[in-house]
């Protein structure tokens, strides 16, 4: 017996422009968060120094929605397509906003 054969779908081609348009929007999701990040580690550590009666969770909670709602004004501002993420994107650079601050904020902790 012959079985079916599954069709695989084909792969889209991108042109060049696309590419290098790809390439910098991927720059600027990773540079941004990085700004954003080591402003939130500077504005806790100016604050409340060791962070001993801090809940870091309620700060790590407070920063991620503070710089949702950062990004979502500023991505296009600086020419990245917002209306093109999708949930993987979003978890993608609140991720990188979350360790950015950990490890911003640590290296001001041991100044």
């Amino acid at each position: 017996m012959a079985e079916k054969e599954k069709k695989e779908p084909e792969p889209k081609t991108l042109t060049q422009e696309e590419r290098k348009r790809l390439l910098i929007e991927g720059i600027k999701k990773t540079v941004l968060p990085a700004f954003i990040s080591a402003g939130f580690a500077v504005l806790f550590f100016l604050r409340f120094k060791d962070a001993s009666g801090v809940s870091w969770l309620a700060v790590i909670l407070l920063v991620v929605l503070l710089s949702y709602y950062i990004q979502r004004f500023v991505y296009p501002l600086i020419g990245v397509r917002v209306k093109e993420f999708e949930a993987k994107d979003w978890l993608y650079v609140e991720f990188l906003i979350v360790i950015y601050l950990l490890v911003f904020w640590t290296l001001l902790l041991n100044t």
